[in-house]
């Protein structure tokens, strides 16, 4: 009588085991990828756009490599705890051996240790981005850790493909109908990988750096000169940033330092830039009449003409960016999407993110950082959709764009010209259009330096003649003009010097108080393509 052999099944954990591996790694790779695409030179990975997650993904990317590391930590437990880690012992002499079951079995466990050694290198990689960027170039490691995300996409073809070669179908059906077995072992493994996954998550919020908000009886002077005597009782911090547009490597390490009186606070922000750029959209006289300078502005991702930024988060999250950040082409399902494709700023739960944003030539010619904020998504209206990013309300003053499209052609409408070209000319002193070399004048007309638009006045100015795109008008009142900012370029360097009450009552704004959480960003002539850091600091003040 033929007997029939049994059909082999896996045992219930490891399935589960195996499965919620794969579920882990496979988010964390598609939430990696959209990360990716931020970078300008995001490669392939923007082919595979429209399949890839959108909004809340860096939360998601996080969360999806700690369930990473207790899933493995659990996995090991459980292999030790009932002897079986026979299953991932590899024999060399295995892999020649005659029998065709038994070397591919030790393929297999080959592949098995593929996987090990590649899930070290992303953890390692990540976590040097994660926990201690500037350690190593940030774009070097960014391209290992994407290297590695499609070096697993590989792994698992080739994971398939050595199971089918062992055991035929039945070896992957024998995973999708598992018997039950080592329920006490496996109950241990999940303790355990629970526990290491919210150690994980413990010790990443225990291990953020303290800002201190120092109290001084002496208030610095505000003129962009960090030399005074008051910054010295202000311990520095030194923040890496990275993933900006212009940047050797893409990072730049941002000096941060505050004081207050009870009242008021001070804070100091110094970073290392090349160039002073203060090319903003210069506007050039053609024959054809007035043309804008730039690459893809109404994208709203202009990289070239474009002015040095600055940027400052407070929020009560401190989850990445504040947990404001939703990336993709359309990240709030029924809303528009940005015309760059990249993403918007918008809270889920209502709440509000301050954010300062210091624009050199525009902000920085009424000396005020623009007090904006992000918030719940906004209702959609005819124009750019930005999310929940929204200027704070004010009364009066600020700054304007000295041009209206004119269609879909390269051609603008001047909205104002100079009063005296020659003054203002000499204001600006030398334009040079490459956009890497610095610039000295002043990038900007003030409102009574400059009359209405008229053909008259436009017929004398002469073809080539290059004007500012942006006129300003005095310091906002208000909301928006919270924040005062002192800046200056010199030697290499940008130094802010900016101040705010410590609560302004406003429901826009967040008060710089204790646990508070903070995060800066620096744009080197770029419009979006800001440098970033995902664990932001947090405010004790003294």
């Amino acid at each position: 009588m033929d007997l029939v052999a049994p059909r082999q099944r896996a045992d219930l954990p490891t399935a589960l085991w195996h499965w919620a591996l794969v579920a882990a790694l496979l988010l964390s790779v598609a939430t990696g990828w959209r990360i990716a695409t931020l970078s300008v030179d995001a490669g392939a990975v923007r082919w595979l756009d429209a399949l890839l997650p959108q909004g809340g993904v860096p939360r998601w990317h996080f969360v999806s490599a700690t369930v990473l590391v207790g899933l493995v930590a659990g996995y090991l437990v459980f292999l030790l705890g009932l002897d079986l880690t026979g299953r991932l012992a590899l024999r060399a002499a295995s892999l020649r051996s005659p029998d065709r079951r038994t070397r591919w079995q030790a393929i297999n466990k080959l592949v098995y240790w593929i996987a090990f050694a590649l899930l070290a290198l992303a953890a390692v990689t990540g976590s040097l981005m994660y926990f201690a960027p500037g350690w190593l170039r940030a774009d070097g490691l960014a391209t290992v850790h994407r290297l590695v995300s499609w070096a697993f996409v590989v792994y698992i073809a080739l994971h398939v493909v050595a199971q089918l070669a062992m055991g035929g179908l039945a070896q992957i059906v024998k995973l999708l109908s598992p018997r039950p077995a080592y329920g006490a072992a496996a109950a241990l493994a999940l303790a355990v990988g629970v526990a290491v996954a919210l150690l994980a998550a413990m010790a990443d919020r225990g291990s953020l750096r303290t800002l201190q908000v120092v109290r001084t009886s002496a208030a610095p002077v505000l003129d962009g000169d960090a030399s005074d005597a008051a910054w010295d009782s202000a311990p520095e911090v030194v923040v890496q940033t990275m993933g900006g547009h212009g940047l050797e490597g893409g990072a730049v390490a941002v000096h941060v330092r505050a004081l207050h009186d009870g009242r008021r606070a001070w804070l100091l922000f110094r970073w290392p830039d090349a160039t002073r750029s203060q090319k903003h959209l210069p506007l050039v006289k053609t024959e054809a009449g007035w043309k804008l300078l730039h690459h893809d502005y109404f994208r709203n991702d202009e990289n070239g003409f474009y002015e040095d930024k600055f940027a400052v988060m407070l929020a009560r999250s401190p989850v990445a960016g504040g947990n404001t950040v939703r990336l993709g082409p359309r990240p709030v399902a029924d809303r528009p999407g940005p015309a760059n494709g990249l993403g918007l700023h918008a809270t889920s739960d209502g709440s509000i993110a301050d954010v300062w944003h210091w624009k050199s030539v525009r902000s920085g010619s009424i000396q005020q950082f623009d007090d904006n904020h992000f918030g719940p998504p906004m209702e959609a209206k005819a124009g750019r959709y930005t999310g929940g990013y929204a200027q704070d309300p004010h009364r009066a003053g600020g700054f304007e764009q000295n041009f209206t499209a004119a269609g879909d052609g390269p051609l603008v409408r001047l909205k104002y010209l100079p009063r005296d070209l020659p003054a203002q000319q000499a204001r600006m002193k030398r334009f040079v259009p490459d956009v890497a070399v610095s610039d000295e004048g002043e990038f900007a007309m003030a409102r009574a330096d400059v009359v209405p638009y008229s053909a008259e006045a436009d017929a004398r100015i002469p073809l080539g003649t290059v004007l500012p795109s942006v006129v300003y008008e005095r310091p906002f009142e208000g909301d928006r003009g919270d924040v005062s900012a002192h800046a200056r370029w010199h030697d290499g360097w940008w130094t802010i010097e900016a101040s705010r009450l410590l609560d302004t009552g406003s429901r826009f704004d967040q008060p710089i108080a204790s646990g508070i959480y903070l995060w800066v960003s620096v744009f080197d002539h770029s419009q979006v393509r800001h440098t970033r850091h995902v664990r932001p600091l947090r405010l004790q003040v003294q």
